[in-house]
């Protein structure tokens, strides 16, 4: 099974990690059915001139106290897209400014 092969190669590096407390298995037909990512893709919108950079979504919302972040979110896909969408917020309702 692909799933045990995985495990065993990902056990190289992390030896203990079937003590993980939590584990789901799956290919881009359960991440669809579970994400409601169309056809299992990953990483937000598309970078497009339409929707890239300065006419991305902003992690401000319009609603008072409610903020945005993740994959869709300015600064764009990928973890550390994400991270840095996160960072933005933090950035945003801290008093205090930090740099990275």
């Amino acid at each position: 099974m692909m799933e045990t092969k995985m495990i065993e190669g990902i056990k190289t590096v992390i030896p203990h990690i079937e003590s993980a407390i939590h584990q789901i298995s799956g290919g881009p037909v359960a991440w669809e059915r579970f994400t409601s990512r169309a056809q299992g893709g990953v990483g937000g919108f598309p970078q497009t001139l339409e929707n890239a950079l300065f006419n991305s979504l902003s992690h401000h919302s319009g609603v008072k106290g409610l903020w945005l972040c993740g994959d869709t979110i300015f600064s764009g896909a990928g973890t550390i897209g994400a991270s840095v969408s996160g960072y933005h917020v933090f950035q945003s309702i801290t008093e205090h400014k930090y740099t990275i």
